[in-house]
Order: C-alpha cells, then structure tokens, then sequence
C-alpha cells in the first residue's frame, strides 16, 4: 500500500490525508457519485441523490443534481454521516503490521499516537521510520544528529565534526616552531606564538619547498649561503604556476560553454519542471481485488506539481472501473487539489493534460502506450472540477473508459503498471 492514499477528507496532520482501508465493502448508497469516495459531510438533495459536501455546488440552500440534473434543496444529511462515521476500518498504517481497528470517526485519534506510522525525521535528514523507530534513528543512525566536541563541550552536528576539530579553540596543540611545547590549546596558541623563543626560525622560502628549521639565529646566513637552492625552488614553483594557469585556462573555457549549455536547459526546466508524474502502481492483482469488492474502489498518487510554482494535482485510478463502466473498464481522473501558490494562478484551471498507461514491453521502439487527452473546459457545469478549490481537492475528472480491463492485463508486468501524467505548460505563466 505505499504511496496510495485513499482520501476521505481526514487529516492527521497539516498536509497528508489518511488512507482509510474498510474492513467490509462499501455499500453503493455510501459513494459520493462525483468523487467516488465514502461521503463527507453528505448533502442530501430532493431527487435523494447524495453528495459530499466538497463536491457539489450549492447556491444558498439549492443545487443542481450532478447524476439527474434535477434542481432542488440540498440539507445535510446527518443520518448518512453518522452511518459513515460508524464504519469499521483498519488502522491506515496495516501495512506497518499495526493491529487496530474501529471506528472511521476514531481513526484520526488513532492515527496521531499510533506507534507504526510512517513519520520524516524531524532532523530533516529525509529519512522515514516508524514513529517507534523514532528514538533509536535520532540516537544512532540520523546524518542530521548532535554529538559532544570532547573539547569545548559543543553541540556539534556528527557529520560536521570533522571541520569542527580543525577550528575549535580547546583542541590540543603543538607549537608549530618546535619549540617543544606540546598539549596546549589553540586559543593559548595563539598567544604563545608572539613570545615564542623560536618564532621566526621558518626560512621565507619554505612554502616554496626549502625544509630549513634551524633556529632564528642562523636563519639570515642560511638565507645569504642558499641563494642558487633558493632560486630552483622559485623556478619549479614558476613552472607548476604556469601549468596550473594553462589548464585553468582550458577550463574556464570548457565551462563557459557549459553555461552557455545550462543556462538553456534551465530556461526549458522552468516550465517543464514537476510537469509529469510517472506512477507505479504495484500489486496490482491485490488492489484490484480489492477494488472489485468495494473495499477501496479508488486508489491516489501522491501528489506533484504542474510546475515549479504551479497547480497542486494528483491522479486516482479505478481498477475494477467506476460507475456504468463498473467491472468492464479501467478509470483513471485527474484532481486539482488545494495548493500554495493558488492565489497566484489563472481559475479556472483549463490546461491540456494527458494520461498515459505506459507500455513496459523490452524493445523501446516497440511500445505502445495508451494515451488520453483531457481539454477543460470553463463553464459553469465544470465549476466544481476546474475552479479553485475551496476544500482540500475539487472533485476528479477524467477518463472514465481509459481501456478495457482486459487490454489493462497486457500492460502489467511484475504486477505493475506504470500510469504517467503530462500538463501542457505552454500558455501556463511563469511565476
């Protein structure tokens, strides 16, 4: 189950929805018609047809039936919420072998102190454990993690500690004039060095490479009697100067032209950045079962972005089909959900996306992938898909007919398929 949520408007924190697994299948009459999920804050309408709340458009106390177009009241329907709440679910992280199960209305308290979630270090190394494991990965195996400078008694970052021993001031030292004072610190060191008996035995020459230590006394005859040594030096420093300036030289150029190279990707990264997502879908005959008996119809991707700065969407695919075409075609839809640059973009959302179901075959040239083309149109009939969400998703749009479930079996491989989404960012701004 990584990486699938099964969004029913519960959050366990700021920004994931939980992933609900039923222990029992749905009834029908518990599906929102437009988002295919249990119903949330259900609106109940003249006709009886039900929806979520998030998923129709309400004028005042009216809306129009998305199902029978009919118009009429739209009331909340407390009986049905307090039908879905009931429901039995497993814990959302079964998958980590946590045990639980109850109630949906007290999954969230669950979720917030279950010992097996999947939590991101609070370190920000990027690792994810489970929230048991948090303790041991901060002690011993963070990259972000503290330790003690033996020295100075600092909170140094482990993997900072070697640069920390090359500066800090309490690190024992010796007296670089061979002097013979040894185990002082740096920070005594440093007002040693001015009294020092041997300061100034180091010949001018040394970084040149002549080896002379020989105390100050005799240092202005070594300088006077080693002219020639002295000047060899100069000279072999000289010629290793030019040989470095040459290839400097060539590289300067080399990355000129590598600029030149990146500052034209860079420009045709900016819209093609985080503008498609590939999805794997994995265990593909388990889900699919699962599909089929209602326990979880419909399974989403993570999230991604149409661009660097752009719309917040995500795909939700039906494996054992949606709706009329329930048990015959495979189904996959597109979500804007809410993101945080919103208030910046162009509403409604009326972008060109294409979905793809991608051919694993082993010839590249011999792949053929199934592709479906979405146009939005704006209009008022398309407000709840394309407007800007007012909750955390609009309700999903796409192909309710990608491809037969039959044809779906000759495009799994290792009980995979691999589902890729493309926004056309041509007419898209660049923020």
């Amino acid at each position: 189950m990584e990486g699938v949520i099964v969004d029913n408007g519960i959050a366990h924190d700021q920004s994931s929805p939980i992933d609900i697994i039923f222990v029992n299948p749905l009834d029908p009459s518990l599906l929102c018609p437009v988002c295919h999920q249990a119903l949330r804050s259900p609106l109940k309408l003249t006709c009886s047809h039900k929806f979520c709340l998030q998923c129709i458009s309400v004028d005042g106390s009216t809306a129009t039936c998305l199902v029978c177009q009919q118009q009429g009241q739209a009331v909340p329907d407390k009986a049905t919420q307090k039908i879905v709440q009931s429901l039995q679910v497993f814990c959302s992280f079964q998958h980590n072998e946590c045990k639980w199960a109850g109630e949906l209305k007290d999954l969230p308290g669950h979720v917030a102190v279950c010992q097996h979630k999947d939590i991101v270090c609070s370190n920000g190394c990027g690792e994810v454990y489970q929230k048991m494991n948090e303790a041991h990965h901060l002690a011993n195996d963070c990259g972000k993690r503290s330790d003690v400078c033996p020295h100075c008694k600092k909170e140094v970052s482990v993997k900072g500690m070697a640069v920390h021993l090359k500066v800090c001031l309490s690190v024992p030292v010796t007296c670089p004039n061979q002097c013979g004072l040894e185990g002082i610190s740096r920070e005594e060191l440093a007002n040693h060095l001015p009294t020092c008996p041997m300061s100034g035995n180091a010949c001018p020459f040394t970084e040149w490479g002549c080896e002379y230590a020989g105390g100050r006394q005799m240092l202005q005859k070594h300088i006077k009697d080693e002219p020639i040594r002295h000047l060899s030096y100069l000279c072999d420093g000289v010629i290793e100067l030019k040989a470095m300036l040459a290839f400097m030289q060539l590289n300067t150029e080399k990355m000129i032209r590598t600029i030149g190279t990146l500052e034209t990707k860079s420009s045709n990264l900016e819209k093609m950045y985080g503008a498609q997502l590939v999805w794997k879908i994995d265990n593909i005959q388990q889900r699919r079962n699962e599909a089929k008996s209602s326990a979880r119809p419909t399974i989403f991707s993570p999230p991604f972005m149409s661009s660097r700065h752009g719309y917040k969407m995500c795909l939700s695919a039906c494996l054992y089909g949606d709706g009329p075409s329930r048990g015959h075609y495979f189904a996959v839809y597109v979500t804007i959900l809410r993101g945080e640059y919103d208030a910046l973009l162009q509403w409604p959302f009326v972008h060109k996306v294409t979905v793809s179901l991608m051919d694993q075959g082993a010839v590249e040239k011999d792949r053929v992938n199934i592709d479906y083309v979405i146009r939005p149109t704006a209009g008022r009939e398309n407000k709840a898909f394309l407007d800007r969400p007012v909750s955390e998703r609009n309700a999903s749009f796409g192909a309710q007919k990608m491809c037969l479930l039959e044809t779906l079996n000759s495009y799994i491989i290792d009980d995979s398929i691999f589902l890729k989404c493309s926004v056309d960012t041509e007419t898209m701004p660049i923020l």
